[in-house]
């Protein structure tokens, strides 16, 4: 092999540990993702059940609420439950 090759060689290495870097890198984010999404829709699922129960129908506003919640903002509203006497204290 030629000294002038060598370059040309590292860069396609390179390129390639790039790649596989990358890949790895975007699976274990896929993951995280897709644990956040779960916890969020679990979250969700409970919030709602609880309310529904405690309270009957969900009103329109309190579904647009839940539904743009982050999973941190529906656990809270799950432990307000408990304690709320109307629909809108689980809010407050």
């Amino acid at each position: 092999m030629l000294i002038s090759e060598k370059p040309g060689m590292w860069a396609r290495q390179w390129e390639r540990e790039g790649r596989q870097k990358g890949l790895q890198e975007g699976r274990l984010e896929g993951h995280r993702e897709g644990r956040q999404e779960g916890k969020v829709e679990i979250a969700t699922a409970i919030l709602e059940k609880q309310l529904q129960r405690k309270f009957g129908s969900i009103p329109d506003w309190a579904a647009l609420r839940i539904a743009q919640a982050d999973a941190d903002a529906l656990q809270q509203w799950a432990l307000n439950v408990l304690d709320a006497e109307r629909i809108e204290d689980v809010f407050n």
